[in-house]
């Protein structure tokens, strides 16, 4: 089980490396001292609504908030936030993504928080 739930977070952390077009997963890299890794989830089960989930990073309790993933989370997914501040407090809030062209989102959820830390188990 736990081979499975890595293998969904490599998938998913790839997809993030590899969109060379997508402005926001660049928007942390850079600096010496991005070594830094947020882990996330699992997220919630999906309503037949719901698409998946959109996540949103910021370095205050406040915003403003940068949106991480070009396409929806999916439920019961794990993901890794790349390139952050080891030892950094970052703030995260998550919207419900319907399906539908173009797609509705929902009104943010409540804001969460992780500190980053140097390397994960």
């Amino acid at each position: 089980m736990k081979k499975r739930w890595m293998g969904i977070v490599l998938l998913c952390l790839a997809a993030m490396l590899a969109c060379s077009a997508c402005s926001s997963a660049n928007a942390f890299r850079g600096g010496n001292n991005m070594q830094g890794v947020v882990k996330l989830g699992p997220f919630p089960k999906q309503a037949a609504s719901v698409a998946g989930y959109n996540l949103y990073l910021s370095e205050a309790p406040a915003g403003p908030f940068t949106k991480i993933n070009d396409q929806p989370v999916l439920g019961y997914s794990n993901l890794m936030v790349p390139y952050l501040k080891a030892g950094q407090t970052y703030y995260f809030r998550m919207t419900a993504v319907g399906f539908g062209t173009p797609p509705r989102e929902s009104a943010p959820g409540g804001v969460f928080k992780r500190t980053a830390v140097q390397s994960w188990d």
